[in-house]
């Protein structure tokens, strides 16, 4: 649903819209070699994400398994990575008809439609997510305030609370609907202003307001964030203006429940401007180090740009920190990979597979990576043995 991967093979590392993983399905049956390279050489280029590549591979496999919904699903993952999104969409509507029954191919249709603000086919993949678990309902909330049905979101909401109990999401949700329709007294007249300020482009009465508003101590945290994520999504289209997040940061300094600095890291990266997720991850760092959350998004930030010497020495460094915490092998190990540092990435990725625990998207991760590392260095048998590793795992996924 809205929350994404955080290990998608090999590489991809995300984190959500209404949370953080989900686990997407990559299972094939094996029916040849050649079948089974081509399959395996799309997740590889996926993962460095040479996505072109990735579908030239994924369009073989289709030659000798044409309804393959999997290998359709993967096609519609590496078309919305490239922004094809009609033809992400196509992909995703063929897995679906061959295998309707599969939540994780609505999922596809779902998270591209959130995406490119087709908000009406997004709620059409919750209905059918809903068949699977009526949780998912709680996607028709973001959908609905989207399209400005409050009254239907706040109803929503209220029956969600009843039947689960409230989550915090919900609860923002709410906020943001009351604050929406609350009448602007004297005290939030401000929030009212730099609204309209922003509406006009008018970024210097925007960002003087925007000042103002996080220095009124009557305002809640709360409420500063969303201002700083409005003028965030100004700012992107406005760059001239980025310069006053980087002076807003520093009102949240003492707030330990949200790190702005990396929520606007994460905003960038969703956006696709890894360069400027790079630089607030870096600068929530310095706010505090120790983020696992963190430090993660950050390495996959370098791994996105490519920049694997970086990788090694930030993975390197996490492993120092959190020595029991898989990810950061992985991610040293991937990163010596790609710098054809075979030993030094076996010997990682062998120590972080003993971390790993409940977790089988990562654990077929590190078989391919290892496999890899032991193609680099010759050994083609246990490269085989690790293939054929990552092959049974993806094979119990099925189950």
């Amino acid at each position: 649903m809205n929350t994404k991967t955080i290990v998608l093979f090999c590489i991809t590392l995300f984190l959500p819209l209404s949370g953080w993983t989900q686990t997407e399905p990559e299972e094939i049956a094996m029916v040849s070699d050649e079948f089974q390279d081509s399959f395996y050489e799309s997740l590889l280029q996926k993962g460095i994400e040479n996505y072109d590549k990735a579908i030239v591979a994924l369009e073989k496999c289709l030659v000798s398994q044409p309804n393959n919904a999997t290998v359709h699903f993967e096609l519609g993952k590496n078309y919305l990575a490239l922004k094809q999104y009609e033809n992400a969409y196509q992909a995703f509507q063929k897995a679906t008809q061959i295998e309707p029954k599969n939540k994780w191919f609505w999922t596809g249709i779902y998270d591209l439609s959130f995406q490119t603000k087709n908000y009406e086919r997004a709620m059409t993949a919750v209905q059918q997510l809903i068949l699977f678990d009526e949780r998912n309902k709680d996607d028709l909330i973001p959908l609905y305030m989207a399209t400005n049905q409050l009254e239907k979101a706040l109803t929503l909401i209220g029956e969600m609370n009843a039947k689960y109990g409230k989550s915090q999401e919900r609860t923002q949700f709410k906020n943001q609907i009351l604050l929406a329709t609350k009448n602007q007294s004297s005290d939030w007249k401000e929030l009212s202003d730099f609204k309209n300020y922003l509406d006009a482009n008018d970024g210097n009465q925007a960002v003087q307001t925007m000042n103002s508003i996080l220095a009124n101590a009557q305002i809640p945290n709360a409420v500063k964030h969303r201002v700083v994520n409005e003028f965030l999504i100004f700012a992107y289209t406005n760059p001239q203006y980025e310069g006053a997040l980087e002076n807003a940061i520093s009102v949240f300094d003492s707030d330990k429940e949200v790190n702005v600095a990396q929520a606007i890291g994460k905003f960038y990266q969703n956006k696709n401007n890894t360069e400027n997720a790079i630089r607030f991850y870096e600068l929530a760092l310095q706010k505090e180090v120790g983020i696992v959350e963190t430090n993660l998004l950050l390495l996959q930030a370098y791994t996105t740009t490519k920049q694997f010497q970086k990788l090694a020495k930030k993975a390197e460094e996490g492993t120092e920190l959190y020595p029991s915490q898989a990810y950061f092998y992985f991610y040293f190990g991937l990163a010596n990979n790609q710098m054809r540092q075979f030993n030094k990435a076996k010997e990682a990725l062998e120590t972080g597979l003993d971390f790993v625990i409940d977790d089988l998207d990562l654990e077929i991760n590190f078989n391919l990576q290892l496999a890899e590392a032991y193609n680099g260095l010759g050994d083609f048998k246990k490269k085989d043995n690790f293939f054929a590793k990552a092959d049974q795992l993806i094979q119990q996924k099925k189950k």
